[in-house]
């Protein structure tokens, strides 16, 4: 009696699988047709910078785009009226650091790896001119800049350790900033991750 269950069971399952298959195309009527590996392993589309949305409502792309940016990163400030998202820099992953999803690639990783690297992004809702919003991410990249090695090996010894004398003078004109990270440009794969996430967030 129990096997007859099981295999009653069985069937039944086998059942459902056929049709589950038969709806997406898996069978034809010459009957089983595998899909084809390079719609297994197809790279997703890359998405275009700036996303256009074909969506009027701008609270709803507002709040889906910061729940996808708030993956990567923390969101420093939200001005609705510039229609801009900040983030806080955040030191690039390492490839000891699987779990933080900001160094999309292996060459990121690697990267951030060998040398301290640092990402921000802006963000801008914009209104489209045919109608809806473009989204439009920028994700800057930052090399730390050491006056000295973070951990020096050498003694002190080596170090002069007169200390100058203190003078005070004014100074004219701006004051320019300390040189702590040189720009290196634009992280087109994690633009890329962000502008996907508020694609399938908004169902494009």
């Amino acid at each position: 009696m129990r096997k007859t269950r099981i295999a009653a069971a069985v069937v039944s399952w086998m059942g459902l699988a056929a049709v589950g298959l038969g709806q997406t195309g898996c069978f034809s009527e010459g009957g089983f047709r595998a899909p084809h590996v390079t719609r297994i392993f197809s790279p997703r589309p890359v998405a275009a910078n700036p996303l256009v949305v074909p969506s009027t409502d701008f609270d709803t792309v507002w709040n889906k785009t910061i729940a996808v940016v708030d993956k990567y990163f923390d969101i420093a400030s939200e001005n609705r009226l510039s229609r801009t998202i900040v983030t806080q820099p955040r030191i690039g992953a390492t490839l000891l650091e699987p779990w933080s999803p900001d160094s999309v690639s292996f060459a990121d990783r690697f990267e951030s790896t060998l040398q301290t690297m640092r990402r921000f992004a802006i963000i801008k809702i914009e209104p489209a001119p045919s109608g809806g919003y473009l989204v439009k991410v920028e994700v800057r990249k930052e090399l730390e800049d050491l006056v000295k090695p973070d951990r020096q090996a050498a003694g002190r010894a080596v170090f002069n350790n007169d200390f100058p004398v203190n003078r005070t003078r004014e100074i004219v004109g701006p004051v320019p900033a300390p040189v702590g990270w040189i720009p290196r440009g634009r992280d087109a794969n994690l633009e890329q991750a962000i502008l996907a996430g508020v694609r399938d967030a908004l169902f494009l």
